[in-house]
């Protein structure tokens, strides 16, 4: 059998889309979850937009209870 004469990249970076929330540009090395329907997004930003979500979600009972 003969030898390999090329050698194998240790570190496969690959393209995969853009985020939900920044519109920027992932790869596989970086932190990001997937959501059901292909969409995918960097982790810190969709900790952020929960997070928002759920100070708005908060404020809107606040709002409800006191009427």
């Amino acid at each position: 059998m003969k030898n390999k004469i090329w050698k194998k990249p240790s570190i496969i970076l690959i393209n995969i889309g853009k985020c939900r929330y920044c519109q920027k540009e992932m790869t596989n090395s970086e932190s990001f979850v997937a959501f059901h329907g292909g969409d995918k997004a960097h982790y810190e930003c969709m900790r952020k937009d929960d997070y928002k979500k759920l100070i708005e979600k908060e404020n809107n009972e606040k709002r409800l209870s006191q009427n």
